[in-house]
């Protein structure tokens, strides 16, 4: 059976806990506060009117102060002692930024964002440069490897057709030629090999035994050496008979094809 004396024993160490956790709660209160202020002061709000101190905050303040004697009265059964407890002050004001600093603040920042700028154009345009330089260091790479695999297709095509369809054979050339080399074929090869071919009923075979770049001028230029065979037969000499030659062809590229631009024999 419980006695008054524990029961007012009990009743005030209920109250002593949550007195106690009422504080903690303000103490959390008043050190929000606090880290606000000190912000303040730091220049965190810089141009900002700085909030006062809350009234809020002060009665925490007075009332952490109430209770630290409570506490005191209640554990010891001391006669409380008066604190001395200086209040803080209340930080004064900022002023907001003064509009000469901000001028500075704006065209400090402006001259940084033009720099900004210019650097990266620069960087931009080296990048294109590179890029540029790399596509033309490997366009000469592979010219000379394109440029001859034309000089075989184009110099096999020329060499090789049938009395029946030697204007078709013949004409289907053109469009693989540039001047002067073309001229000079419709001009005088084409008529003359077309006759030719008609009267002695001719059949003209031709193949590539090897070919290879002989000099690279440049990424649209390239002398190709090529090493023709041929197979011919007429109505006078039905069995065909091979003849070989040597070409010096040189090849240019026009709107990204290779053409043949001049032939000479070796």
């Amino acid at each position: 059976m419980t006695t008054p004396d524990s029961d007012i024993r009990a009743t005030r160490r209920a109250r002593r806990e949550a007195e106690r956790a009422a504080r903690a709660q303000r103490k959390a209160d008043a050190a929000r506060e606090r880290a606000l202020e000190a912000a303040r002061a730091g220049g965190l709000f810089e141009g900002m009117e700085a909030m006062p101190r809350t009234e809020t905050a002060d009665a925490r303040a007075d009332e952490d102060t109430a209770d630290a004697r409570a506490d005191e009265d209640t554990a010891g059964g001391a006669t409380a002692r008066p604190a001395s407890s200086t209040p803080s002050p209340s930080p004064a004001s900022r002023e907001p930024i003064d509009p000469a600093r901000r001028r500075t603040l704006i065209t400090a920042l402006a001259l940084v964002s033009a720099v900004l700028v210019v650097v990266t154009g620069l960087a931009t345009w080296q990048y294109v440069e590179a890029r540029e330089a790399t596509a033309i260091e490997e366009q000469i790479a592979a010219a000379p490897r394109a440029a001859t695999d034309a000089a075989r297709e184009i110099t096999t095509q020329m060499f090789t057709y049938d009395h029946r369809t030697v204007d078709a054979d013949l004409g289907a050339v053109r469009e693989r030629l540039a001047d002067p080399a073309l001229s000079e074929f419709v001009e005088q090869s084409m008529p003359t090999v077309s006759s030719a071919a008609k009267q002695q009923e001719a059949t003209v075979y031709a193949t590539v035994a090897a070919a290879a770049p002989q000099e690279v001028t440049d990424a649209e230029r390239v002398t190709v050496l090529v090493m023709l065979n041929r197979m011919v037969s007429t109505k006078d000499a039905p069995e065909a008979a091979s003849s070989a030659s040597r070409l010096s062809v040189d090849m240019v590229r026009q709107d990204g094809t290779w053409k043949l631009a001049e032939l000479n024999a070796l």
